[in-house]
């Protein structure tokens, strides 16, 4: 009787939970070996999915010094179920964030090991990120793997060197080298595993070009890298070229321990930590492991590096940082652990009415915005977190609005996006963030026009220093409450007048940054929107700039700003019940109502 190479896994696995037996485990694969070698079918699977062919025959030696199978931890399993859904293409990378000793080097090379030995012509390259490490993956996580392999699944080795096994019979290879820019020249490549790659002391994207060269079109290419703050892997994750995978710390079962003191003995960040982890539904072994490991670093904030969890978290910058780092990112973890905002945008009919004079002669036109409707679409600018809130008496009648403010920051020279953010005026709280990088600036203000009647006429506040077409069209299509900023005349008279639009200069932009730093600092919860708070944590005192407030080199403030503005505005609009307008408003009645998916929960069914 033949068996396949998925009934010799299990079987290997039921012997191993039975007997947890060395000598027979290695009996066990020599004959297994044979069983795989023997069938052309089975061949043929192991070329095709070489990760099973670990999994019947491969070991590996625990942190005890014990040989034990090879059999997928929980992380390491998900990762294969990846490549088996979306395959392998030089195009389209895996990018792998995670915690301390998950497991993925040794996975990784030893999938270029099983390739190596069952698949022709096949070129694999591990890239470490200095010397030591090329030798520890070669020695401990390749070679000591091969060498312990039965003679049958061996082909025949031109030469096994100090950094390279190669198969003259097979004409396949893999090496492990240490990261620099002509690492990979004058070479064809199959795999390529970038190990550690946010710790590479040479340039990344040179190293790309280098390697990228060299692989062929169906390539396994994998980043993994515990974090290491801002830099070009950062960069790489925020790209959209890679498939990206975060595997949180929790998720390895070895994460736990029963040392419960840990526990008790926590300072003020570690129980708001622990309160988070229990949201999660993480045991009280696994948090007693965490605090355990938080205890004994000297430098508390590493934890976040060498276990994060989150990818924000992971990437958060140190220090500098304008707002209270530990509160964002507590924040930006109970965001990701909530469903995401809809996103879309409005979809109308722009017509030109025309405007009489006393005589009743066309004097002129001014544009209006017919059958407003919002489309859900993904790529859309904007992201509803909330809808309008009203109040209802006993038999169902609206008889109070929420009050809301919108503020709103334009794209400047060109750099940063359009956004715009709106909030509740009664809890403070982002109910919904415009963004986008490329706008022409007319309809970006009617984007803005539908935001503010959709959210009772919101207060609605947009900064004027680069361009005033936006503030000028908003009030061409007769928006009604517009934020206006008292300006005092340079005249003997020193009168005040009043002029729409937020004008941001160095007193007014530091008055509205210190409102937003007292806003988060006591109510971290009423932001959001997930973008928004990446931004916040990237907004930095600059050193080189005498300390200035602004987004760190690389990163954006947009949004940052768009915030502070609608922060500042609040004093200008009630913070109590809106009566309803005696004139029924019909623009939400018309374009918007609320209906339940089949699969629960409220959402807006927008129509289209």
């Amino acid at each position: 009787m033949s068996y396949s190479v998925e009934q010799i896994i299990e079987k290997r696995r039921r012997l191993w939970d039975k007997h947890h037996d060395e000598g027979l485990d290695r009996e066990f694969i020599r004959v297994a070996a044979d069983e795989i070698v023997s069938s052309e079918d089975n061949r043929k699977v192991v070329r095709e999915r070489p990760w099973l062919l670990i999994e019947a025959c491969f070991t590996v030696v625990t942190k005890e010094g014990k040989t034990v199978p090879f059999f997928f931890n929980e992380v390491q399993r998900d990762f294969i179920r990846q490549i088996e859904e979306n395959g392998a293409s030089k195009h389209k990378p895996y990018l792998i964030l995670k915690g301390r000793q998950l497991g993925f080097t040794t996975m990784i090379t030893a999938i270029a090991n099983a390739r190596s030995i069952t698949k022709r012509n096949f070129f694999g390259l591990t890239v470490a990120d200095c010397g030591d490490n090329t030798r520890s993956i070669f020695n401990d996580k390749a070679r000591s793997v091969y060498d312990r392999l039965p003679p049958r699944l061996k082909p025949t080795e031109k030469f096994n060197s100090a950094k390279e096994l190669f198969f003259s019979k097979l004409n396949s290879s893999w090496r492990a080298a240490t990261a620099s820019e002509n690492v990979a020249r004058s070479k064809t490549l199959s795999m390529v595993h970038y190990s550690e790659a946010a710790f590479y002391k040479c340039n990344l994207s040179s190293l790309q070009a280098s390697v990228g060269a060299a692989c062929v079109d169906d390539a396994l290419i994998v980043y993994e890298s515990t974090p290491n703050g801002f830099n070009e892997f950062k960069d790489l994750w925020d790209s959209g070229t890679c498939i990206n995978l975060f595997y949180p710390w929790w998720l390895d079962k070895e994460y736990r321990c029963t040392d419960y003191h840990y526990i008790d003995r926590a300072d003020a960040w570690l129980k708001e930590r622990i309160k988070l982890l229990e949201e999660k539904g993480l045991d009280r072994e696994q948090i007693a492991w965490y605090c355990r490991t938080y205890d004994g670093y000297i430098d508390k904030r590493l934890i976040r590096q060498e276990y994060p969890c989150s990818p924000e978290e992971a990437f958060i910058s140190t220090g500098g940082c304008v707002f209270d780092l530990d509160k964002l990112n507590d924040q930006m973890i109970r965001v990701g652990m909530r469903p995401g905002p809809i996103v879309g945008e409005f979809v109308y009919d722009r017509v030109l009415e025309p405007i009489k004079g006393p005589s009743g002669a066309v004097v002129g036109t001014r544009p209006i915005l017919k059958n407003v409707r919002f489309l859900e679409r993904a790529g859309g600018c904007i992201r509803i977190h909330a809808e309008p809130r009203v109040k209802r008496d006993e038999r169902g009648e609206v008889i109070a609005l929420a009050p809301y403010v919108l503020g709103g920051d334009t794209a400047g020279e060109g750099s940063d996006c359009f956004t715009a953010k709106i909030i509740d005026n009664m809890t403070g709280a982002t109910v919904a963030t415009l963004q986008r990088k490329r706008m022409d600036a007319d309809l970006y203000a009617e984007q803005l026009y539908c935001l503010g009647k959709h959210y009772h006429e919101a207060l609605l506040g947009v900064e004027i220093n680069f361009t005033p077409t936006p503030m000028q069209h908003l009030l061409n299509l007769g928006y009604s409450n517009i934020y206006y900023r008292e300006v005092v005349s340079t005249s003997m008279i020193n009168e005040a007048t009043t002029v729409p639009g937020f004008q941001t200069d160095h007193n007014s932009r530091e008055g509205i940054l210190d409102n937003l730093v007292r806003q988060l600092r006591d109510d971290p919860s009423c932001e959001v929107d997930m973008e928004t708070l990446r931004e916040l944590t990237t907004f930095i005192r600059n050193p080189k700039k005498l300390g200035r407030r602004e987004a760190m080199a690389g990163a954006h403030d947009d949004l940052v700003m768009a915030l502070a503005i609608a922060h500042f505005i609040r004093g200008r609009q009630s913070r109590d019940w809106l009566p309803v307008p005696e004139e029924e408003n019909t623009f939400i009645k018309d374009n918007f109502h609320v209906g339940r998916k089949k699969t629960g929960g409220a959402f807006m069914d927008w129509g289209d």
